[in-house]
């Protein structure tokens, strides 16, 4: 009896049973699977998270360099040459007004490159802005003389501004004049801005620059200054001289020059391109071009204008806003006290997960906030976007007793 019992304890003790085996395998498997899917989901979504997080940070820092060039528009140089408070010598003739901010609004060759990325559904544009000041130096130079004809224009070497910019440590504690330095800075094609002691203001391109000996320092321009000009006084000494350029932004293609080619992005691409521009030709200079923005998708400016400019009135601000402004900031640029920059890139891939409203069909709502992008008509989904909009003050746009 006591022998059968024990028996019957080890039978039962001996293992599963065949459902128990079943039943324990299916809810393994259930867990697995769940462990996976669950797994696989988050996967993607973080990697969707990084690549938002990608274009959230690059379109900040794209939107931080325009902030930048912005402020900076018209720094040692003149709201516009045809401003009633700047005095230009008629000696010699000035190469246009020389605005220090223009724009095209609604740019043709912005909107031809967002026409392959689907414009018109998405309801984006691209301005084009045009900015010129001193974009290479914190300061301007003083000047020692100029030569007989006015074509050579000399610097005070000894003054501090002059020391701090181009000279470098020669290891021996001393500090010798760096050539490349000022050969850079005062580069063949740039503008010379030269404002004598009385408040003229002179614009000549520059030829050269060279130093020509111990402590001589000396710019070469066309055209000549003159013999004897008579906006000019005491040769020139004591005047400021600063080199200007012209920065412009603007959507285009993206080229292997500009950005490498990702192989895994499929499809057009588009970047905010910075450059810059002969300010008297506003020809390209070969070898500035650079992609500030890759995949931008929108690119669209305001401004804040003053309509009483006038020194010593109380100012009149008004906002204008693309075509509305066109005119404004054509004719009078010195009018300008500010502009809302608006920016936007999207992601690379079109996430098949983030859907295209079904209300949508005929294209983004207009008033709707610019948070996706269809790439293509032909794929579910959009491209997550991302956009920041900022007003930068223009200081140097104020006109100055």
């Amino acid at each position: 009896m006591i022998r059968r019992i024990r028996n019957a304890h080890r039978s039962r003790r001996a293992g599963f049973t065949l459902v128990e085996l079943m039943v324990a395998l299916a809810a393994g498997g259930l867990v697995i699977a769940a462990v996976f899917t669950l797994g696989g989901a988050s996967a993607r979504h973080f990697q969707e998270q990084q690549r938002v997080g990608v274009t959230q940070r690059s379109v900040r820092m794209a939107m931080d360099r325009l902030r930048r060039d912005i402020a900076r528009a018209g720094y040692m140089h003149v709201p516009s040459t045809n401003s009633p408070f700047v005095r230009t010598c008629p000696v010699p003739a000035l190469p246009g007004n020389l605005p220090a901010v223009s724009f095209v609004d609604d740019d043709p060759g912005g909107n031809g490159a967002l026409d392959a990325l689907n414009r018109g559904m998405n309801r984006v544009s691209a301005d084009r802005l045009r900015l010129t000041g001193n974009y290479v130096t914190d300061d301007a130079y003083l000047v020692r003389g100029v030569n007989a004809n006015g074509t050579t224009v000399f610097l005070q070497t000894d003054w501090l501004a002059f020391r701090r910019a181009f000279t470098r440590d020669n290891g021996a504690g001393g500090r010798d004049m760096d050539p490349v330095r000022f050969s850079e800075v005062f580069a063949t094609g740039r503008m010379l801005h030269l404002e004598s002691r009385n408040g003229s203001h002179f614009f000549v391109t520059i030829t050269g620059a060279r130093f020509s000996g111990l402590n001589q320092a000396e710019v070469t321009i066309t055209p000549g200054l003159g013999v004897d000009n008579p906006c000019l006084e005491g040769l020139g000494r004591g005047a400021l001289a600063s080199p200007i350029t012209t920065v412009e932004y603007a959507i285009v293609p993206a080229t292997g020059a500009l950005v490498p080619r990702n192989a895994n992005v499929v499809g057009p691409n588009t970047v905010l391109q910075r450059q810059e521009l002969d300010p008297a030709t506003l020809a390209p200079i070969p070898g500035t071009q650079r992609a500030v923005l890759e995949f931008a998708v929108d690119f669209n400016l305001d401004f804040v204008l003053d309509t009483n400019p006038t020194v010593g009135n109380p100012p009149n601000l008004v906002r204008r806003a693309g075509a509305a402004a066109a005119g404004p900031v054509l004719a009078t640029p010195w009018q300008v006290r500010s502009i809302i920059a608006s920016l936007a890139a999207r992601t690379p891939e079109q996430d098949r997960r983030f859907p295209w409203p079904n209300t949508w069909s005929g294209g983004r709502p207009a008033g709707d906030p610019l948070n996706r992008f269809r790439v293509f008509d032909d794929r579910d989904g959009a491209a997550r976007v991302r956009q920041l909009t900022t007003e930068v003050q223009m200081p140097n746009m104020v006109p100055r007793r």
